[in-house]
C-alpha cells in the first residue's frame, strides 16, 4: 500500500518535518521517499498512538462500552494500542479473564493490552495471581479505578514483580483527605457548594509509594496526576533514581475547575479538573520531561449514570475517537504538536519498556495518518463510542484520523 504526501511527525525519524511517501508491504515500511510533488501537504503521519488507560466494561457492564466498541472507537482515534483497566466484572484477576479479552479482540486494528488486578478481586487486600497474570499476557499491574490504601500490599507487590522487571501502576488519591469529593476543593468548590477533592489528597499518596519504593525497589508508574505539587514530589524522586514514571489525563490539559460552574456533569472526572496554575504546572511537566506521558482515561459512563444531580452523577469522561482534534487545540494554544504526539505514542511505549514505533524504513508499521485541516462533527452518529459522556458531543472539530496500520491490519477512511 502507498501513502503519498504526508508529513512525518517522529522526532526519532531521519524524516521527521519531512513530507514523504511510503510503501508498505506485508505490516513493513519498505520505502520512504522525499514527496516531489509542488502542493502542500495538510496531513501528518505519526507513531500509532497508545493509550495507558482505557475502560472498556467488558465484561460486566458492556452496555456502557464492550471489546468491540472500544477498540473501534481508538482505531478512530488514532490509536494502535491501548491498555485497559481491570475494573470489570468479574475482574482481570485471573488467567481465565485475560485470556478472553485477549481472544474477543485479536482480530481488532487496535492492539489491546490488559492491565492485571494487583489484588484478588480488586479488594485492596491480597496479591493476585501476579506470576499467572503475567504469563497470560498482563502488560502491568493495577486495581485501575481503585487507589492503593494497603501500604502492606503496595510494598509486596513492588518486590514480587521485581522477578521479571514488572511494573506496578497507582492512582494516587487518599480517599480519607477528601471524603465525599466530587470536584477540586477550592474557590469553585466553595462557590458551588460541593464537597472538594484537595491537592493534598493526590500529594500525600505520592509521598508514601515514593517512600516505599524507595525501601522496596522495583518499577512504579502514577497514573494520572493533576496536581502541581505531584509534578516536584515526581521531579525529585526521578533526580534521586527511583524508577518512577508519571502521566497526565489529556481532559487535565484541555479543561479547569472553572467549566463545573454550570454544574454539567460532563466535567465531572477523577482526578478532577483542577486549577489553571495547576493546569499550567502540567504542561510545564511535559515540556521538561518530568511527566512521560499523556492518556485519555478513557472512562464511558450511559446517560444514567450521569444525567442525575453532581453528587449523584457517576466520575469519568470519554476520548479517544477525539484526541487528535484535542491535541491540535492544545497545540495551538500552548504545546508543540510533536512533543503532544510523542507523549500519546512512545511516551507510554517507553513506560512498559516496548518497542519503541517509528517512521522509517526497514520497520514494523505501527503507524496512524491524520488530516490536519479536516472538520467533522463529533455527533451521536459519527460518536463509535457506546457512551455520549463528552464535552465535544455535538460540537465541530477540526483534525480527523484518515488511517491506521497496525502490522498487517489497517484502517483507511
Amino acid at each position: 500500500m502507498n501513502i503519498r504526501n504526508v508529513v512525518v511527525q517522529d522526532r526519532n525519524s531521519p524524516h521527521h518535518g519531512l513530507a514523504v511517501d511510503l510503501i508498505i508491504e506485508k505490516g513493513m515500511i519498505k520505502v520512504i521517499t522525499k514527496h516531489e510533488g509542488g502542493e502542500k501537504s495538510h496531513k501528518v503521519v505519526s507513531p500509532g498512538l497508545m493509550d495507558l488507560s482505557s475502560h472498556f466494561n467488558d465484561p460486566g457492564v458492556e452496555h456502557k462500552e464492550d471489546l468491540f466498541s472500544g477498540p473501534k472507537t481508538a482505531m478512530l482515534g488514532g490509536f494502535t494500542d491501548v491498555c485497559i483497566l481491570p475494573n470489570t466484572l468479574p475482574p482481570i484477576d485471573n488467567r481465565s479473564t485475560l485470556e478472553y479479552i485477549l481472544a474477543k479482540t485479536a482480530a481488532q486494528v487496535t492492539s489491546i493490552h490488559p492491565y492485571g488486578a494487583l489484588s484478588a478481586g480488586l479488594k485492596g487486600e491480597q496479591l493476585s495471581e501476579i506470576f499467572d497474570l503475567k504469563a497470560a499476557g498482563a502488560i502491568a499491574f493495577t486495581d485501575g479505578l481503585n487507589p492503593v490504601i494497603n501500604s502492606e500490599l503496595l510494598l509486596k507487590g513492588l518486590q514480587y514483580v521485581q522477578k521479571f522487571d514488572g511494573l506496578i501502576i497507582s492512582r494516587p488519591r487518599d480517599g480519607s483527605l477528601s471524603p465525599g469529593g466530587q470536584m477540586n476543593e477550592g474557590e469553585m468548590s466553595t462557590r458551588l457548594g460541593l464537597p472538594g477533592i484537595s491537592n493534598l489528597s493526590e500529594k500525600a499518596m505520592i509521598e508514601r509509594d515514593l517512600s516505599i519504593l524507595e525501601y522496596a525497589g522495583g518499577r512504579l508508574h502514577f497514573h494520572a496526576i493533576s496536581a502541581a505539587e505531584s509534578i516536584d514530589l515526581i521531579a525529585k524522586a526521578k533526580q534521586k533514581g527511583l524508577k518512577v514514571t508519571c502521566d497526565v489525563a489529556l481532559y487535565q490539559l484541555l479543561y479547569l475547575d472553572e467549566d463545573l460552574n454550570d454544574f454539567d456533569t460532563v466535567y465531572k472526572v477523577d482526578p478532577p479538573l483542577r486549577t489553571q496554575e495547576d493546569a499550567l504546572a502540567l504542561k510545564n511537566g511535559l515540556l521538561s520531561g518530568t511527566i512521560d506521558a499523556i492518556s485519555i482515561d478513557h472512562r464511558p459512563q450511559d446517560e444514567e449514570s450521569k444525567n442525575l444531580e453532581f453528587d449523584l452523577a457517576d466520575f469519568g469522561m470519554i476520548g479517544l475517537q477525539t484526541a487528535f482534534s484535542s491535541l491540535l487545540k492544545l497545540a495551538s494554544e500552548s504545546l508543540p504538536l510533536e512533543l503532544l504526539l510523542m507523549k500519546l505514542s512512545n511516551g507510554p511505549r517507553s513506560i512498559f519498556n516496548m518497542p519503541i514505533a517509528h517512521i522509517t524504513e526497514g520497520v514494523p508499521a505501527r503507524l496512524a495518518v491524520f488530516d490536519i485541516g479536516e472538520s467533522w462533527t463529533y455527533d451521536k452518529k459519527s460518536n463509535a463510542s457506546k457512551s455520549t459522556n463528552s464535552p465535544l458531543l455535538g460540537k465541530e472539530l477540526v483534525g480527523k484520523t484518515v488511517a491506521v496500520i497496525n502490522g498487517e491490519k489497517s484502517y483507511f477512511a
